[in-house]
């Protein structure tokens, strides 16, 4: 099972550091599995006809459905260096 969202199976999802009490922008997707969120680099700029940008490693990440069929937000934790 693919537990990798993006704006096509997560759409208006916000994603949350829980511990850093913040809420990430610019978020491109979210791999569960891997810890990982990708995000654009603000201000957004482009590299090889490509978005730039970086990626964030959290010990874990939880989808939180509110009852509905797709995520509606994520919980960050443990950010990693």
């Amino acid at each position: 099972m693919d537990r990798t969202f993006t704006a096509r199976n997560a759409a208006g999802a916000s994603v949350h550091d829980v511990e850093a009490l913040r809420t990430l922008d610019q978020v491109l997707s979210v791999d569960i599995d891997a810890g990982c969120v990708v995000r654009a680099e603000t201000p957004l700029r482009c590299v090889d006809d490509e978005i730039a940008t970086y990626t964030e490693h959290y010990r874990s990440i939880y989808p939180i459905y509110g009852g509905q069929t797709t995520p509606q937000l994520f919980h960050c934790y443990g950010r990693q260096a």
